[in-house]
């Protein structure tokens, strides 16, 4: 198929254009000088010699890229091709890959564009009579509620346009141009709002109300309502025009509303709503329509005028990107905080005698870091945590003993010195006793008689050292009276029908049974204790924003103690932080008084202040965070505690 003939640029086509027109020149790469004009819907660029601009670039795709004509210049859209297009227009440049979800960029003035190792100068010609305006009579759409009287007037100017337009115009840019760098930093959509509709009544001082609608499975539900100098009203008790709001959504142009000077057949909304003036123009994000910001003028009969609502269109742009973006911020929020708590569920799943463990030392925590805050003198004079730094405390709670993950299960929930299963071979071996003591006490005596009683006599205290390694392996602490008899059972053996003789005790079953506190041996505390270790390292490979960027020290530093006595790393006071401090202070006091653990029974709230006041009066923990929960925290949290 043969390639358009292009048309010459004469100056007869010049005069007869009414349609914007498009020029394409080569500034750099195999085909530089290269030029050509067209006056068309649609312009194709490729290394395919039927493209409309032919190129020889060999990193160019066959069909590269098209230009296709709008209403006030053009837009390019990269055909799928292998290395894209790099698109600078307004100082912006733009990566273009085609496919699905992929979006044009529109040109209304100069701009280049790289395809492959060739760039491109494009020059968009616009018609000598451009008439960016178009009006249309209240007729041309329907109202729920009837029809109105009155002027519609849209814009069909482009973003990009508007805003070279107005630059050095209009002195109420500077307002929004200042709004649009602080919307920048601002992730709450809350603080969004409240910031533009301060800025609107400033800018538009014939508004008197402002509204923002958001659309949702394809219909728009009031988001927020104000009035000024009244402030926030409850949507329910304002009336609005549908039939605007409607078209905005419907056709996504920007309106101007001006009532009728006869007010002749008005629907009722207008009429009672007192509505003379409205502006209204849609949200539109980067993927879809996001909803409709308006502004009326009502009751005092002030007007908007043509500029306004070009004003007003540029002013929707910025609003729709922050509200986006506050939107998408809220979205990527709300899905972490649910991988915190899949996590924390997760992890208490292994554990479930720790269930609500991390949830109530978060709690505590910041229910310790809000009262020392409140405090402005003595120790906290100068102590304040900031909001970003009560969210850090935060989640650091949350995820503390995240690294819990890589504990064995045997040890996270063992509950006695040995386990069911060893005390089940112990008993095993004790009854092989029983055959292998009849057997020696028979070889050595001669009556059957006195067999029979000392048999009976060695069963009965093979039964009685039962029932002690029972105690034993489950006692909380051993006296030395414990430990003697283990290590006594442990040298004693008797002889098997070869000779060899078998242990009462292994020496590993020792080593356990010999446990004076706890029911966890030295390696086993080892294995446990790394989970501090285990949860900073777990934790840094997640990206936390530079605001949260301390969670894994803080989570990872909880068994920490002033002294140097913590683990893992051993710190001393000058190195642990005041978020380190307040998160070891709620863990202890939640690890005594919770359910009862494998290890220990829970502790009264009492005993555990006990623990906490001695902790400290050794140099182990805050004394003054110590003070301040016991004493002020404690009984506003009380009803929390599983024991209080």
């Amino acid at each position: 198929m043969p390639a358009p003939e292009r048309e010459a640029p004469t100056r007869a086509s010049h005069q007869r254009q009414k349609a914007p027109a498009l020029h394409l020149t080569v500034i750099s790469g195999p085909d530089a000088g290269q030029t050509s004009r067209f006056d068309r819907g649609r312009v194709r660029i490729g290394r395919d010699p039927e493209n409309d601009f032919a190129l020889k670039d060999r990193y160019v795709s066959n069909q590269h890229g098209e230009f296709r004509r709008v209403s006030d210049g053009f837009v390019y859209e990269d055909l799928d091709s292998r290395h894209g297009s790099l698109v600078l227009v307004d100082d912006v440049s733009v990566r273009l890959h085609g496919g699905e979800g992929a979006r044009p960029v529109r040109l209304t003035g100069d701009g280049e564009i790289q395809v492959g190792s060739t760039v491109l100068r494009v020059m968009v010609e616009l018609p000598q009579h451009e008439s960016p305006m178009t009006f249309a009579r209240a007729s041309d759409f329907k109202e729920r509620a009837g029809s109105d009287e009155r002027y519609i007037m849209a814009t069909q100017t482009s973003l990009e346009a508007l805003s070279r337009r107005f630059t050095g115009k209009d002195p109420r840019l500077e307002i929004l141009f200042k709004l649009a760098g602080t919307l920048n930093s601002l992730n709450r959509l809350e603080a969004v709002v409240d910031l533009i509709v301060e800025a609107t009544f400033e800018v538009f001082p014939a508004a008197n109300l402002f509204s923002i609608s958001l659309l949702a499975d394809r219909a728009l539900t009031p988001f927020t309502t104000r009035m000024r100098a009244v402030g926030e009203v409850s949507p329910s008790n304002v009336i609005v025009s549908q039939s605007i709001l409607e078209r905005v959504v419907e056709t996504q142009e920007a309106v101007l509303f001006v009532r009728d000077n006869l007010g002749q057949d008005l629907s009722r909304s207008i009429i009672e709503a007192k509505i003379s003036a409205s502006l209204c123009a849609p949200l539109v994000g980067q993927r879809s329509l996001l909803g409709v910001m308006q502004v009326d003028s009502r009751s005092h009969g002030m007007m908007f005028s043509q500029e306004d609502l070009e004003l007003f269109s540029v002013f929707a742009s910025n609003v729709a990107f922050a509200v986006e973006r506050a939107r998408l911020t809220e979205d990527i929020y709300r899905m972490f905080e649910g991988f915190v708590n899949a996590s924390v569920s997760a992890i208490e799943a292994r554990d479930p005698t720790t269930a609500g463990h991390s949830a109530r030392v978060a709690e505590y925590s910041l229910a310790l870091a809000l009262k020392a805050n409140g405090v402005e003198s003595g120790r906290f004079s100068e102590f304040f945590l900031t909001p970003p730094e009560m969210t850090e405390l935060r989640y650091a709670a949350l995820l503390h003993d995240f690294g819990k993950v890589g504990v064995r299960e045997s040890v996270l929930v063992k509950g006695k010195r040995i386990g069911d299963l060893q005390m089940a071979l112990i008993r095993q071996r004790f009854l092989t006793f029983r055959h292998l003591g009849w057997r020696q006490l028979k070889e050595a005596s001669e009556g059957s008689a006195s067999i029979a009683d000392r048999h009976d006599a060695f069963c009965a205290e093979l039964d009685g050292l039962l029932e002690q390694l029972e105690d034993i392996r489950e006692r909380q602490a051993l006296g030395d009276e414990h430990l003697a008899l283990v290590a006594e059972l442990g040298r004693r053996s008797i002889e098997d029908v070869d000779g060899s003789p078998i242990p009462f005790l292994t020496p590993q079953e020792v080593e356990h049974l010999s446990i004076r506190f706890g029911t966890l041996s030295e390696e086993e505390w080892a294995n446990m204790r790394s989970h501090a270790a285990q949860s900073e390292a777990y934790l840094r490979r997640i990206p936390w924003s530079e605001d949260l960027k301390q969670v894994p020290c803080i989570a990872g530093q909880h068994h920490e103690k002033l002294d140097g006595s913590g683990y893992p790393l051993g710190l001393q006071a000058s190195s642990i932080s005041d978020q380190v401090r307040i998160l070891t202070v709620a863990d202890i006091f939640d690890a005594v008084t919770a359910w009862d653990r494998p290890y220990r029974k829970a502790a009264s709230v009492e005993q555990a202040v006990r623990i906490l006041r001695q902790e400290s009066a050794t140099g182990k923990l805050d004394a003054d965070f110590v003070g301040l929960f016991v004493d002020e925290v404690i009984p506003e949290i009380i009803r929390l505690v599983p024991n209080g």
